[in-house]
């Protein structure tokens, strides 16, 4: 009864010692520490609190084995002499019998796993551990029974207590292995490309997994295993991650999970499994997601934002706070992608307020459902100056971030006077408006298309540009800059949507060039580079982001296959189509000289511009024509402006600014 009562309080006890344990590393993982190191001393304090917690377990199993043994000895009390003599000598003893054990359970590695998904290797460790600890503990016993000593402790009762404390310590280590009944037969058959602590924990956790399966073994990617290593938690390392595709089909692999969000590394496995019909899923690693108590593993089908091979955007988020928190912010083109997530982010920074603006009240609508706070509707069109003007002189915004703009290019090639009328003249409008209601800062949302434009959309980004290079010249007191980058993931119309919508129906998916290719990133990544350059910004730069690599679309359109579970060319067909009006086949970031900034992924673009007496005055010739829907003479001009800044020197016309527009 004694030691029935004892297991009873074990798991009340194992709550107290980890509560407790819990506050010390609370206390040692304050928010004062750097993120990294928090998150290891954090994981450290974890297990910390675990052994220990174990090690508390083990003492009390200890005590409860021995004195059960103790008492079942007792039961022939007429074979035993003195049986007073036995309580008194066993009440010396087992402090010594729990060291012996505990310090059997440290040298042999007893401590220190995840028991949920242990194997046999671990089952060993504590078997070994308490063979070892029985051992000494009869060798002492016959020690204690000399003269000197007088202690007596029955052979009978080490074996059994030896025997009692190997079986609750098994018992408390693998009860969820011992009591749980797990699918034996079908399930997917699993390959891991990892061969780290992390992949060797979901191999064993595999079966535990709502979606349960077989681990058949691990790819190796080089980097986080000898090569001399041949198994991993008890499975075969059987090959590296090039032979992704000869090991699906020789083992007849229905999922493969890739271990950590490396983007190289995903992105090389989707390529070698284009061909191969096989699940695609990822396992982020424990230092990429925060501390999860469960013990739960996070597998996720693998995201096209998975393969960008580049790093993530690092933004400097206090800089950012400091220019935003307590000011009033004005995003146009609030209903879109990207200005959207602007209002989502600026929300977090606490502004005195933010007015989201957009001329569509169904995208304004839908997009204020997902924004978490209360920013200000406000419906109306950047092409109306007059509007704009009493908006601008209402709100008195302190910062402006103008997303406001017409982007598909082949539409735009179509009606360049629309183009003119809101990418142009929209922007000259907003700039007015907000310099004559004093903001201190515009921040211009530009593209790639700007570079050496050979569209309409591209040409009217470029000379957005060349006003707001030309704005630090108003001397208002504002800061102008421009942020320029790539195609953004997902966002509305861009070209990933469209191939998902062609790959639901079951195709064809449609490019327009084999050979094209683009920068790519995420409409996170996108913002918080607005909002940094809002911080970096000191007059008339124009911003670039590190985007890495360019992704030819062919690619990217097989592995938006592959990633839905279908086979190209198989399941999907891809058809040409040839390049739109407008298109390039390649994009560039810059042309121009670029100087490195404060984050070192974000550059600035030295660029050159004509002087603000020639721009202002095209950019009236261009607003008459597209008033009067003379396309020819709009294209006419776009391209006679957006040529005339190419090649000209940053500094080289710094003299003939006026200071003032009008």
């Amino acid at each position: 009864m004694i030691a029935f009562s004892v297991w009873e309080a074990l798991p009340a006890r194992l709550s107290r010692i980890r509560e407790a344990l819990k506050l010390l590393g609370g206390a040692i993982s304050g928010e004062t520490l750097p993120t990294r190191v928090r998150r290891a001393v954090s994981g450290a304090a974890a297990r910390v609190r675990a052994d220990i917690a174990f090690a508390f377990i083990d003492i009390f199993i200890v005590i409860a084995a021995y004195a059960m043994a103790l008492a079942i000895r007792m039961l022939d009390p007429f074979g035993v002499e003195n049986p007073q003599s036995f309580f008194r000598d066993f009440s010396k003893v087992i402090p010594i019998v729990v060291v012996i054990h505990v310090a059997a359970n440290v040298i042999s590695g007893a401590y220190g796993h995840v028991w949920e998904h242990a194997s046999t290797d671990e089952a060993m460790k504590v078997v070994v551990a308490s063979s070892v600890a029985g051992t000494l503990v009869l060798a002492m016993s016959y020690i204690l029974k000399a003269p000197q000593f007088d202690i007596v402790l029955p052979v009978a009762v080490v074996v059994m207590g030896a025997f009692l404390s190997l079986a609750g310590m098994g018992l408390v280590r693998f009860r969820s292995r011992l009591f749980s009944f797990r699918k034996t037969g079908g399930g997917n058959r699993i390959l891991v490309v990892g061969t780290g602590r992390d992949a060797a924990v979901f191999a064993r956790q595999v079966p535990t997994l709502s979606d349960q399966g077989l681990a058949v073994g691990f790819v190796s990617d080089g980097h986080s295993a000898p090569e001399s290593a041949r198994r991993l938690a008890g499975l075969p390392i059987l090959g590296h991650v090039g032979q992704v595709a000869d090991l699906v089909r020789e083992h007849e692999i229905d999922e493969v999970v890739v271990v950590g969000t490396d983007p190289i590394r995903t992105r090389e496995v989707v390529d070698r499994c284009l061909e191969v019909d096989v699940r695609l899923r990822i396992l982020p690693a424990a230092e990429d997601v925060m501390e999860d108590r469960s013990g739960a593993v996070d597998v996720r089908d693998i995201k096209v934002e998975d393969l960008l091979a580049r790093p993530r955007v690092a933004t400097d988020l206090e800089e950012v706070a400091q220019l935003l928190k307590g000011k009033r912010v004005l995003v146009t083109g609030a209903g879109g992608s990207i200005g959207g997530e602007i209002v989502a982010q600026v929300l977090g920074f606490e502004p005195a307020g933010v007015w989201a603006l957009d001329r569509d009240e169904t995208l304004l609508h839908d997009a204020s459902l997902g924004w978490i706070g209360d920013p200000h509707i406000v419906l109306a069109d950047v092409r109306d100056a007059e509007k704009a003007l009493r908006t601008f002189e209402r709100i008195r915004p302190d910062v402006v971030f103008h997303a406001a703009a017409l982007k598909h290019v082949p539409v735009l090639e179509q009606f360049p006077d629309e183009a003119v009328l809101t990418n142009v003249i929209g922007t000259r409008n907003v700039i007015e408006a907000g310099s004559r209601a004093g903001m201190s800062h515009f921040v211009l949302i530009s593209t790639d298309k700007a570079v050496d434009p050979a569209s309409v959309m591209g040409a009217t980004k470029r000379i957005a540009e060349l006003m707001v290079q030309l704005g630090q010249h108003r001397n208002d007191g504002c800061v102008y800059t421009a942020v320029r980058f790539g195609n953004v993931l997902g966002s509305r119309g861009s070209v990933i949507p469209t191939f998902v919508e062609q790959i639901k129906i079951g195709g064809p998916v449609t490019v327009t060039d084999a050979d094209m290719t683009r920068y790519f990133m995420t409409v996170d990544e996108a913002v918080q580079l607005v909002l940094q350059a809002s911080a970096l910004a000191g007059g008339s730069e124009v911003f670039v982001l590190d985007m890495g690599d360019p992704v030819r679309i062919v690619d990217l359109a097989r592995r938006l296959i592959r990633l839905a579970g279908l086979t190209p060319g198989a399941d999907i067909k891809i058809e040409y189509t040839g390049r739109r009006p407008g298109e390039k086949l390649t994009e560039s970031l810059s042309t121009d000289p670029m100087a490195l900034t404060r984050n070192p992924q974000i550059f600035e673009a030295r660029l050159g511009h004509p002087t603000a007496y020639f721009v202002l005055d095209s950019i009236a010739d261009l607003e008459d024509a597209a008033h009067a829907g003379n396309q020819e003479e709009v294209r006419r001009l776009l391209s006679h402006l957006a040529s005339a800044a190419i090649g000209i020197e940053p500094q080289a016309k710094a003299a003939e600014f006026e200071p003032q527009w009008s």
